[in-house]
């Protein structure tokens, strides 16, 4: 079904998606779930409107299990690449769930340069929508050291080698559990690194060690939660998040960092990784930027 996000953001092809799409279908964009048709019907009207903006769009890599479809596209133009996931669960040709996560940073920068000489040229884009309510916990994991967490073989989706699930489940505690050292190992043979559109490294590893330590140091008392790996021969899509204490004016703000983060493999090792995490929503739902 990702096809149909390729048909409509390539060749303006609304009637492929509308298609696939029920009235009950749920259309995640900016941390936001959409309903029905009009709502529908909207975001398809932004994305064309989006992708005026840009000259090409690539999908850059894919991972399919079962009835679950996931990619990541980069929307290019000459001056900037601008980077989104997209995640379909469909069944009998027919969309049940299309999750979005946009580097929209990047996207409203670039829409912004767009716009008429003298126009406000701010981290901000008019259609965005606003996230959903969310409430969240005051979970300290440094109060709770025996508690057990989630890892990797507990919400696997597809087939995947025992190899596989040990690699990821090395690349979950290098995330999750600040394991510098093993970065050495996991990603040895990294082609491309990226976060949002802003790649953090080509090759070998020291331009991570310095990502994770800066997560390590702005977000307080972190803790990380996996909440759905997809992973084909492939390819993997982990969608986890982020929960922490961000310093503001007002003082700690605890938060929530969704981030979807796409992975692709060569011979077990991890050859290109794209991590996605959409600045606006998160701009809108705390009221202060994200801090990195």
């Amino acid at each position: 079904m990702l096809h149909t996000i390729h048909q409509l953001l390539g060749k303006k092809d609304t009637k492929t998606l509308s298609r696939a799409l029920l009235h009950s279908s749920r259309w995640l964009l900016g941390e936001r779930l959409h309903y029905g048709p009009i709502q529908q019907r909207g975001l398809m009207a932004n994305w064309l409107d989006i992708t005026t903006r840009y000259e090409t769009v690539e999908l850059c890599a894919k991972v399919q299990s079962g009835d679950v479809e996931a990619g990541v596209f980069c929307l290019s133009s000459a001056s900037t690449n601008t980077y989104f996931i997209a995640q379909c669960e469909h069944r009998n040709g027919a969309i049940k769930q299309l999750l979005q996560w946009v580097d929209s940073a990047s996207l409203a920068a670039h829409y912004n340069t767009k716009e008429a000489s003298g126009y406000d040229n701010s981290m901000s884009l008019p259609f965005w929508p606003e996230p959903d309510p969310l409430q969240l916990s005051e979970f300290d994991p440094q109060l709770h050291l025996q508690t057990t967490h989630a890892g990797i073989c507990d919400v696997i989706e597809g087939d995947a080698s025992d190899a596989r699930k040990g690699m990821l489940s090395d690349w979950w505690q290098i995330w999750q559990g600040f394991d510098v050292a093993g970065i050495e190992s996991v990603y040895e043979t990294i082609d491309h690194f990226s976060v949002n559109s802003a790649v953090v490294k080509e090759s070998a590893s020291p331009s991570i060690v310095s990502w994770l330590a800066q997560l390590e140091g702005k977000l307080h008392r972190r803790y990380s939660q996996l909440e759905q790996v997809v992973t084909d021969e492939n390819s993997a899509l982990v969608r986890w998040r982020i929960d922490a204490d961000i310093k503001s004016e007002n003082g700690l703000i605890r938060v929530r960092i969704p981030i979807a983060s796409m992975l692709t493999f060569a011979q077990n090792k991890i050859e290109r990784e794209y991590w996605v995490i959409d600045a606006l929503a998160f701009e809108k739902r705390f009221a202060i930027p994200l801090p990195f």
